[in-house]
């Protein structure tokens, strides 16, 4: 119950946000900048390595939401809405100017003084690059999916929204990309286990 309350509460802090931010609200807009450019430089990653291109992107993306805030409909999630809105822009741009693909992932590693936390954050970091080369060798659109359903939190009917695909070919990539993931990693496992002798 108390789990249905908070997402109520955050979903009507979502619509409040966006609601001042339509009515002109510059520091709702700031804050609707800071709270999602991490998640959407990460997400456009995803989609080209164009550094400048992403930033393009977003930088058109949140001069066009301000200049058209009145315009807008409201969104009962404000992350979900930009996540498209920058596929579509990265897609469309993508579309008339070509780019080779190279994915790039960084991976953060946190320090700490305590010898057991160093310890966990190290083999957190061995386990996070080993995920990062395994999801290299998924396909575009299963990469894509993993990313949008597990890394952004998006539930399976918004990433096939996002992807503009059908809930049953989002499904698809998901479970596809798992399955190929957790192979992929018991395999990663065994090569790390054979390499130190």
């Amino acid at each position: 119950m108390e789990d249905t309350n908070l997402a109520d509460s955050q979903s009507s802090d979502e619509q409040g946000l966006w609601l001042a931010f339509k009515q002109g609200d510059r520091e709702a807009f700031e804050l609707i900048y800071r709270k999602h450019i991490n998640p959407l430089i990460s997400y456009g990653y995803k989609i080209t390595s164009n550094r400048s291109l992403i930033q393009d992107c977003i930088q058109d993306l949140f001069v066009e939401l301000w200049e058209s805030r009145e315009r807008l409909t409201d969104a009962s999630s404000i992350k979900y809405y930009l996540l498209k809105s920058l596929r579509y822009k990265l897609i469309r741009t993508l579309q008339l100017t070509p780019i080779q693909d190279i994915q790039e992932i960084d991976i953060e590693a946190s320090d700490d003084n305590f010898e057991t936390k160093l310890l966990a954050d190290e083999i957190a970091t061995q386990q996070a690059l080993k995920l990062t080369n395994a999801l290299q060798l998924l396909p575009k659109r299963q990469r894509e999916a993993i990313h949008l359903r597990y890394f952004q939190e998006m539930n399976n009917e918004e990433v096939a929204h996002i992807m503009g695909v059908g809930y049953q070919s989002a499904c698809k990539f998901i479970y596809t990309g798992l399955k190929t993931l957790r192979d992929l990693m018991q395999l990663s496992a065994v090569i790390s286990f054979l390499l130190k002798f």
